[in-house]
């Protein structure tokens, strides 16, 4: 692994600060000396207000190191103040007034909000320039061009009936010949003619000359028509005092002046001034709207289009909050007349209302490291308009390398919710960029060039090269090219410059899929789907086949720790490494050590350089739980056996060898935080801990120390103490005498203790790892004067119900765990690891998990890995991949000796693990890599033998909680009914219901043997009958008699009692 770092990723530690910083330097200093005004009046102009705007400065609290995601109270903002001077007749007050707080975003671009960390869902939005369309009124047709620039919406309309040409702005409601305009700049008709290319035109010529038969017109207005050519002029002036020519300094935006380059060339220019040029160059544009039309981009094009960040989201609420802030600092004064206490807590604003309410600051999803990354690649079309177009769910081909192609959100907002690709760059105006690599440049390996999707248009780029096979002698590779947003297929390769590798179609976690193209689309979603929803283990391996991209996540994720200067390792521990540089210095690196994420998945820091090695700027020295070494992984090599086992693999079931629950191999750690406080009120006393504590039985209390709580390191199942703590209520009696009588009788006064200790929750267990004792200094909530915090991790092994799945979206739910003397075996002994239906690969159509599996055997014969390009077939011919899979399953069977059959690739005999016959043919046999999802059956199913009962309907309590059982359905009354398991569901509706007679009766059966009698109709029956009544239904049941061919009604005892 080369220690570089990658440039080409949106979300990299150098993007993310240097825009925050650009931020906080300039952007909100210049924003609110905009907004912010010299001085205000107070008290009718009594008093004065004076803002010093340019002595604002920022202020935080002090950094946490080792805070604690648990610690809720815990929110890092910035705080703006202002020095203010407040004049009044009688004296002069300064004050340092805060005007607001504002979260504190960290290097990984995450917001703190209650101690857990958020992330924004960037969403787009229209850049600065112009844009065309057409409209009709009154059967002309208008051709309109849009300039938006610095917040102003200028608008150029020619009507080509009437030859009419005008400038207007909607906002102030000004409308103005176009040629008078530039007459008013100072451009001549020479000018005009001169620097247009339709100088020598007809069109051209029709509207100079309407223009010049209406001034008499427009002198007859002159006074309001030049106010309105000035107010026009100064939107685009940077100063009121206007100049002619190119000697005129107008405002443009950097990216308004990009686009005017992309399509008129490189320009003297200047960044912020707009020429009269320019405009002249747009009514070209305009006139070339009218003549080829086809020939401009669309105005939904993704280059004019910018990502929204959460920057942008806090400058436009600064104008809201400083309104706000000001009138009722106002306010406070006139009603007050003190400013002492206008700056406390409850009145400073801030924005954690609004990243609390806001859809797109989400919770950032931590289950592992790529679900991290993804999260915040994380992309919306959706505006905040309640409209969603269907043509947004669309893939435009201005998008090619600048959304991931697949990856989507599924259900109602498929297309919607993108990702973005593997190698992507955000410029300095928001716009996205995909590296590309020249293919007439001397390093062809890595990315030497950008390209904007404006650009894209005019760029030749290769995609990829495939073998067209229409006889021997026309046999070559012919590119595959996109040329003005067309594709094509060209074989000379002379007029080509560019090449864009599939890599940067795809998202990080679609690339992690090995023989991606021979998969269908859906379910490689799927796949990539359930990468972020993959539990880290415990026990884990690297894949037999890779992508090459598992190292590239090394070194976009933040959350590992690498090496800032060159140096020797001096010490290594759990939780720190020492570096020595060259200059003498010792650096520390401290690792995170037990700690947990928002999904409750532990998170642990394992170092990987030793004491005594040198290590280079950049070189990985820590990684987390998700890696071995520097290769994200996160699953096991297993052998898969593609057929049936005693029915269990219907449908998606998987059956499992017993041998993976008892060595752990999908074994996963989760963390449980329980916290307690104490608390002191004024009606109750100090609370105190004892390991003597009555009601509790030694057993529970066995893990006590002699101060109560629990001991580190202790095993605890549920109901465990983990705090013995009591409390004294006082008392409180009505009449004096009788607290003086109970004080005589008793001896000592009367005393309401209270149980308020702390034990572990119902269907729980784990492990003490750590144990925080928490004082508040500051004493911000007078009740609580300490706290103490429990950490404790459990270990969730393989269970049925919990769901395995491949890198294909072929997922399971294991159904039966097997011994591995029951499981059929090969002739050379091996048994497989899973057993699944093989009917779920031709009907996905997932080709490359054969290719896996078939390959990934090899690799465990020949104890090697194989690293793979996705689209083999595109380099070396139609049928490369099936050349090398043939060769590479001989190359085994010679390792091995069992008999290869080409004509049945990969199947394998097999006996019977019970009676050691030979099993009746053969069955599709290899290696793949599965992982565990974090959907496991322990958090959502929880069952009990006996539990209680409600008191008025006398139905069984739901909810973990309250000891109740988990909730039998309409569903799985079907699956009784399915199974044919009568009794079962009898008992499920009568005495296991509300049937009390019933329930009554089988107690007495089971405790003291009396007769068991048939169950009654339980109370929820007769209710039903009462509902169908109130339908006007009847529902009688009758008997029929074969003597005299009579029904006989027996609706008294089956119809609810009276």
């Amino acid at each position: 692994m080369l220690y570089s770092q990658l440039p080409f990723s949106l979300k990299n530690t150098e993007t993310r600060a240097s825009k925050y910083l650009i931020f906080l330097k300039q952007l909100l200093r210049t924003k609110l000396i905009q907004l912010l005004p010299n001085k205000l009046h107070i008290n009718h102009y009594k008093s004065i207000l004076i803002l010093h705007r340019k002595n604002l400065y920022l202020t935080t609290q002090k950094p946490l190191f080792n805070w604690n995601p648990y610690n809720t109270n815990y929110n890092p903002f910035y705080q703006v103040n202002l020095p203010i001077t407040i004049i009044t007749p009688i004296k002069i007050i300064n004050y340092n007034l805060i005007l607001f707080q504002f979260p504190k975003i960290d290097l990984n671009g995450n917001i703190i909000i209650n101690g857990l960390k958020k992330t924004y869902i960037s969403r787009f939005k229209r850049t600065d320039g112009f844009y065309f369309t057409t409209i009709t009124i009154r059967g002309q047709i208008i051709y309109r061009i849009f300039l938006i620039f610095n917040y102003h919406f200028i608008t150029i309309d020619f009507n080509s009936m009437t030859y009419k040409l005008q400038i207007w702005n909607g906002q102030n409601k000004i409308v103005v010949d176009f040629i008078c305009f530039l007459h008013f700049w100072g451009c001549t008709n020479k000018d005009i003619i001169s620097y247009s290319r339709y100088g020598n035109s007809f069109i051209l010529s029709q509207i100079l000359k309407q223009t010049y038969s209406n001034y008499d017109s427009i002198w007859s207005h002159s006074t309001s028509y030049c106010n309105n050519l000035i107010s026009l002029t100064n939107i685009f002036s940077l100063n009121s005092n206007w100049n002619y020519l190119y000697k005129l300094k107008h405002p443009i935006t950097p990216i308004f002046k990009d686009k005017l380059n992309n399509l008129f060339g490189s320009d003297i220019r200047n960044q912020l001034i707009f020429l009269s040029k320019d405009l002249i160059n747009l009514l070209d544009l305009l006139f070339d709207f009218k003549f080829t039309p086809k020939s401009f981009p669309l105005n939904n094009n993704f280059g004019n289009q910018k990502l929204e960040s959460i920057i942008d989201i806090i400058i436009n609420q600064i104008p809201i909050i400083i309104n706000k802030r000001l009138q009722n600092f106002i306010n406070y004064i006139k009603i007050n007349h003190s400013i002492s206490l206008f700056n406390t807590t409850k009145f400073i604003p801030n924005f954690k209302e609004l990243f609390m309410i806001n859809p797109l600051i989400q919770y950032l999803d931590q289950i592992n490291t790529l679900s991290e990354i993804m999260h915040k690649m994380k992309l919306t079309k959706i505006n905040l308009k309640p409209t969603k177009d269907i043509t947004l769910r669309d893939i435009k081909r201005s998008e090619l390398g600048k959304l991931c192609l697949i990856d989507t959100n599924e259900g109602f907002n498929s297309g919607l919710i993108v990702y973005l690709p593997q190698n992507i760059l955000q410029n300095k105006f928001g716009s996205l960029e995909t590296p590309i690599k020249k293919l007439k440049s001397e390093d062809k390996n890595n990315f030497s060039d950008t390209l904007h999707s404006l650009n894209q248009e005019k760029t030749a780029i290769q995609l990829t090269k495939i073998s067209t096979r229409k006889n021997l002698i026309f046999n070559n590779l012919n590119s595959v090219t996109i040329f003005k947003n067309l594709l094509d297929l060209k074989s000379n390769k002379n007029w080509l410059n560019s090449f864009l590798p599939q890599t940067s179609f795809f998202s990080l976690a679609e690339n992690f899929i090995p023989f991606f193209f021979y998969n269908d689309p859906t379910r490689s979603l799927m796949g990539s789907k359930m990468q972020m929803q993959a539990v880290p283990l415990i026990y884990k391996q690297n894949a037999n086949i890779i992508t090459g991209n598992e190292q590239i996540l090394s070194r976009k994720n933040s959350n590992l720790i690498y090496a800032l200067q060159e140096g020797i390792v001096t010490y290594i521990s759990s939780y720190k490494i020492i570096i020595r540089d060259l200059y003498n210095r010792e650096v520390s690196y401290y690792l995170n050590t037990y700690k947990f994420s928002n999904q409750n998945t532990f998170q642990h820091n394992f170092p990987l350089v030793w004491v005594g090695e040198r290590v280079t700027w950049g070189q990985l020295l820590a990684v987390n739980q998700d890696f071995i070494g520097s290769e994200f992984s996160i699953g096991n090599n297993l052998f898969v056996l593609y057929g049936s086992f005693l029915g269990y693999d219907f449908e998606d079931a998987l059956i499992v060898n017993k041998t993976l629950i008892n060595n752990n191999l999908f074994s996963s750690l989760h963390m449980d935080i329980y916290e307690i406080p104490f608390e002191l009120s004024t009606n109750k006393c100090l609370e105190f801990t004892s390991n003597k504590i009555p009601k509790y039985s030694s057993y529970v209390k066995r893990n006590l120390n002699s101060f109560g709580f629990i001991k580190e390191g202790s095993k605890v199942i549920e109901n465990d103490l983990l705090w013995a703590k009591c409390t004294f209520n006082k008392l409180k009696y009505t009449k004096e005498s009788l607290q003086y009588f109970l004080f005589i009788l008793f001896g000592s006064r009367l005393r309401n203790i209270k149980d308020t200790s702390l034990s572990i929750a119902l269907g729980h267990s784990g492990r003490v790892v750590k144990i925080e004792m928490i004082i508040d200094k500051k004493l911000l909530n007078q009740t609580q004067y300490l706290k103490l915090r429990f950490f404790i991790i459990k270990q969730r092994l393989l269970e049925i119900g919990d769901k395995l799945w491949g890198r294909y979206g072929n997922k399971g739910v294991l159904a039966h765990i097997a011994h591995s003397a029951d499981l059929p075996y090969t002739e050379n002994g091996l048994y497989p690891d899973i057993i699944t239906s093989s009917i779920g690969v031709p009907s996905r159509m997932n080709i490359g998990q054969l290719f896996e599996t078939l390959i990934g055997l090899n690799c465990f014969y020949t104890n090697t890995r194989f690293w793979i390009n996705n689209n083999l077939n595109s380099y070396f011919g139609a049928n490369y991949l099936k050349i090398l899979l043939y060769n590479y399953l001989k190359q085994g069977a010679l390792l091995t000796g069992y008999n290869f059959n080409s004509y049945s690739t990969g199947k394998i005999s097999f006996r019977d693990g019970r009676t050691g016959f030979p099993i009746k043919g053969a069955c599709l046999f290899g290696c793949s890599l599965y992982m565990k999802l974090i959907h496991m059956i322990k958090d959502k199913i929880h069952y009990r033998t006996i539990g209680p009962y409600s008191s008025v309907i006398q139905q069984p309590i739901k909810g973990r909680s309250k000891k109740g059982g988990q909730r039998f359905g309409e569903m799985e009354v079907w699956a009784l009914e399915a199974f044919g398991a009568a009794y079962n569901l009898k008992e499920l509706l009568s005495i296991k219901s509300d049937d009390i007679q019933g329930r009554f009766n089988l107690q007495e059966y089971l405790l003291y043997n009396y007769n068991l009698t048939k169950s009654s109709i339980p109370e929820a029956f007769h209710l039903l009958m009462t509902e169908l009544k109130g339908l006007a239904l009847n529902i009688e049941a009758m008997t029929y008699s074969d003597e005299n061919d009579q029904l006989r009604s027996i609706h008294t005892s089956f119809l609810p009692s009276k």
